[in-house]
């Protein structure tokens, strides 16, 4: 009864380490997954901050040519204003 007893013990052991070993190695696997899985997520975040800076660029870009379009015409406004009007009047010469 003795010898029984202790293969039973003999055999939960056993099993028990080969469940371990088990776990052991999908844990292996499942970090190998996350890890890829950050890195992916990394380049993916770093194509996006890309893509943003750039779309940020051509916003500056078009707000810029619109303010120096503006400078431009309000100089010519300022400037038309500034020269004789010539109304064709004949009568005074």
């Amino acid at each position: 009864m003795r010898t029984m007893f202790l293969l039973l013990i003999g055999f939960v052991f056993v099993t028990t380490l080969i469940f371990a070993v088990l776990i052991w190695k999908q844990t292996v696997k499942v970090e190998k997954r996350a890890l890829e899985a950050k890195r992916r997520k990394e380049e993916y975040m770093q194509r996006m901050e890309k893509e943003r800076e750039e779309e940020i660029k051509k916003e500056l870009e078009i707000e810029m040519q619109k303010m120096a379009k503006q400078r431009l015409e309000e100089e010519s406004g300022s400037l038309a204003a500034d020269l004789p009007i010539d109304n064709g009047d004949l009568s005074e010469a």
